[in-house]
């Protein structure tokens, strides 16, 4: 791949979604770090919701102090119609990719994995903003183990109405429900994703969505046999926002402390 877009050169093609492209972009001069660039297709351009989605995800990402496990925002504009954003190419697979072939972290791995993961998103909840997809294929783990979190490409504020928006295993109970998000809604679905790095399993994914909606709202996470973790993942996993571990920052003290 060797493709012109606008002030850049595409030079690899890293994924293609139904929405947008991530491709690496060769650096521009006086440049070195590794760059991705993400660009709406052209008829996702044409869809005003999309647009405002992702001229929302631009903001965010560019305007968002810098933090070591959150993906940067360096740049972002429009070439041809098509709006794109620019961002730093973090090291590594992503999550799913490495759970997908076999590579199941030990139990200090998983728990720093996450601890990266609530570090990232206590930093986004500590400027207004909840992620609200977190899930393993949005969590780049480098082969040290370091985590990086990336796509804010349904953020909003807390409170904000909206659609029904994320990834349907890892929603929350009230986001499923089409209800308001809090600090507590992303709390949710980290923990989903460190019981199921430590179960080894998914948690409440089904063969269909509507059952893995049901799964969300309805059923317990079974106990791990670790009376600490237990209890910790209930708090984190309960499926009433007010019942639960209030926001990242707690979760990663918690976590801390256990």
């Amino acid at each position: 791949m060797d493709e012109p877009f606008g002030p850049w050169r595409l030079v690899r093609r890293i994924a293609v979604g139904d929405l947008a492209d991530l491709s690496e972009a060769a650096p521009r001069p006086g440049g070195a770090a590794p760059i991705v660039v993400k660009r709406l297709h052209a008829h996702a351009a044409r869809e005003p919701a999309v647009r405002a989605l992702f001229a929302r995800e631009q903001q965010v990402t560019c305007t968002l102090p810098p933090h070591p496990a959150l993906v940067r925002g360096l740049d972002a504009g429009e070439v041809d119609g098509r709006p794109w954003l620019a961002l730093g190419l973090a090291p590594g697979l992503d999550l799913r990719r490495r759970l997908d072939a076999g590579e199941a972290p030990s139990p200090a791995a998983a728990r720093r994995l996450v601890l990266d993961l609530l570090d990232a998103l206590a930093h986004v909840h500590a400027h207004g903003w909840l992620h609200g997809d977190v899930n393993p294929s949005n969590l780049v783990v480098a082969d040290d183990g370091a985590a990086v979190l990336c796509d804010l490409g349904v953020c909003r504020p807390p409170g904000e109405p909206g659609p029904v928006r994320g990834t349907h295993a890892y929603m929350a109970p009230e986001q499923a429900r089409g209800e308001p998000w809090s600090p507590a809604t992303d709390v949710f679905a980290a923990a989903v994703i460190l019981w199921e790095l430590r179960a080894g399993r998914r948690l409440f994914k089904r063969d269909a969505h509507w059952l893995t909606l049901a799964a969300v709202v309805e059923d317990p996470a079974p106990p791990l046999g670790d009376a600490a973790l237990d209890a910790l993942l209930g708090d984190a996993l309960a499926k009433d926002p007010a019942a639960r571990l209030p926001d990242a920052a707690t979760f990663a003290a918690a976590l801390r402390a256990s």
